[in-house]
């Protein structure tokens, strides 16, 4: 806020500079036209052009002070919100990816509303009264005048706060739902082309469009009107303030040149009001805006601020799960996996089988603290997993899911994610390691070529291969692999499953799979079976009870 007093001291020499060309104005018809004294016109002609040049200077000062701290405080709320997002728990995230996007987009109507013009306008607006006082004591009762067009204007404004709230709610509702289907749209493009179903999801566009146009139709339509009423008051003022002074004039109780000086008064002092006026047809916009951003900051974060977290140099891989239920997000009143008792000691290797929606992947995201625990215990090296740093879970976790995808960027940029001091020699034996080194030998750029948005240009099997290698590269302690090859074909397989062998020798390693070959792995088998632990064994108990 302290910066911000360089501008309210500039409004002030402004508005008091801004009196310059007024009270020439009255000096010029009560003075120098009745004495025709033309050396005092070109004295007070010659002040008034300075005073005009300081007031430009200041003007320009005051807007540039504005537009920097309006920057800066962009940058800072811009930077909070994005990075609150970044730290979201898993099962508090928004469910709409397009939802999520239109509330981070809302930052554009608070960036609106600290704009250069509308800071100066809350600045100019205590101005108003001093003015007010300049014309009570120049024509008297004239003051009244201005002081009524202020109310006029303002009043409509706030009565239609009602109407314009009801409006910007819905116009954050119907972007919600576009955004939503574009982002839906353009991530699914292929499969709507090959389905023939680009005729739905036009007309489905085009009612979201034609229900946010009719929106913002009549939302502008009122805004308009309120617009054309500010401009009204602010041209009848003018007007009334001659109407008025005039018989004061006639009757000798104001002279001719205070008249001027009043009426050029009210028409300035009026200009903070009508914007004003306008500030408050996009208050509720902003304020929606606001409340949208608020329920992200609002949402639960990884590692809160008031709250201390345990660090642990190193983490090893000893589990302990307890009565333990979990679900994906705090919505949903389904257990995605529910353990009775699970131990897992530091370098097991672990394989978790089961069909489709057993609860295989709901478990590696228990482990890695990835879900909403609702009661038990799940410990890790004797701690619970809760209270653990996130930054040392992530440090010493390489969690690899079936929906981990690759960024716009190189290959090395993609590679090098999580582990950006890596040097070229372990990149190329990372690479080496999963066999992605075959397929980046082929690429035009090599390590440098550039990989589109969700790895687009590139095979399932070599997303799969850049992916594995990344987590790789990060050497962590403790594996958790989904589906690792199951983009990969069998001769590649078979290259990592060979590699890996002794590259995963001390580590804890848990993979949930239907490929045989990845079971060369591992030596212990959990079978899992409509959200529980059906079977807890050594590889060769189980294939002999399968």
């Amino acid at each position: 806020m302290k910066p911000y007093y360089f501008v309210i001291l500039g409004s002030l020499f402004v508005n008091i500079l801004g009196l310059a060309g007024i009270t020439y104005s009255m000096q010029t018809y009560d003075r120098i036209i009745p004495a025709q004294s033309y050396p005092t016109m070109w004295v007070l002609f010659s002040g008034v052009v300075l005073a005009f040049i300081f007031d430009f200077t200041l003007r320009l000062l005051r807007y540039s002070v504005v537009d920097i701290l309006g920057k800066r405080a962009d940058l800072v709320i811009s930077d909070r919100v994005f990075g609150r997002s970044l730290r979201i728990k898993n099962g508090f995230r928004p469910k709409s990816t397009g939802t999520f996007i239109s509330q981070l987009r809302e930052l554009e109507q608070v960036r609106e509303m600290m704009t250069s013009s509308t800071v100066v306008a809350i600045a100019d607006l205590p101005f108003f009264f001093l003015f007010l006082a300049v014309i009570y004591s120049l024509g008297g009762i004239v003051f009244v005048v201005p002081l009524a067009g202020m109310i006029l204007m303002v009043l409509p404004g706030f009565f239609a706060q009602k109407k314009l709230a009801v409006l910007a709610n819905s116009a954050m509702r119907e972007s919600s739902l576009r955004n939503a289907m574009l982002v839906e749209t353009v991530q699914g493009l292929d499969d709507i082309k090959f389905l023939q179903a680009e005729h739905r999801f036009q007309q489905q566009w085009l009612h979201y469009t034609k229900t946010t146009a009719e929106n913002s139709l009549e939302l502008k339509h009122l805004t308009h009107k309120l617009t054309s009423w500010s401009y009204l008051i602010q041209n009848a003022v003018f007007v009334c303030v001659v109407l008025v002074g005039t018989p004061l004039v006639m009757d000798g109780e104001l002279s001719t040149g205070a008249l001027v000086a009043s009426s050029i008064l009210s028409s300035r002092m009026m200009a903070p009001i009508s914007q004003i006026a306008g500030i408050l047809t996009r208050w509720q916009q902003t304020k929606v805006a606001m409340s949208g951003l608020d329920s992200i900051m609002q949402l639960p974060v990884d590692h809160p601020e008031n709250t201390k977290m345990v660090h642990r140099p190193s983490l090893t891989g000893q589990y302990s799960v307890r009565d333990a239920s979990f679900v994906h997000n705090q919505e949903s009143k389904r257990i995605a996996i529910k353990v009775t008792k699970l131990d897992i000691s530091p370098g097991e290797k672990i394989a978790l089988l089961g069909r489709n929606g057993s609860g295989k992947s709901s478990l590696l995201s228990a482990l890695a603290g990835m879900m909403i625990q609702l009661d038990g215990e799940i410990t890790l090296d004797h701690l619970n997993i809760s209270n653990i740093d996130p930054a040392d879970l992530r440090r010493d976790i390489g969690y690899l899911t079936q929906n981990s995808r690759l960024f716009y960027g190189t290959i090395r940029e993609n590679i090098t994610l999580g582990m950006p001091v890596a040097e070229d020699s372990e990149i190329i034996d990372a690479i080496r390691l999963t066999g992605a080194i075959n397929f980046i030998n082929q690429l035009p750029d090599g390590l440098d070529y550039v990989i589109q948005e969700g790895g687009s240009g590139l095979s399932g099997g070599q997303q799969q291969t850049l992916l594995l290698t990344r987590l790789v590269l990060r050497n962590p302690n403790i594996i958790l692999l989904d589906e690792p090859t199951a983009a990969l074909d069998e001769v590649t397989e078979k290259e990592f499953v060979d590699n890996m062998k002794s590259w995963l020798s001390g580590k804890t390693v848990i993979i949930a799979t239907h490929r045989r070959k990845i079971l060369e792995l591992v030596d212990r088998v959990i079978v899992v079976s409509q959200g529980e632990i059906l079977m807890d064994k050594h590889k060769s108990d189980v294939a002999a009870s399968i």
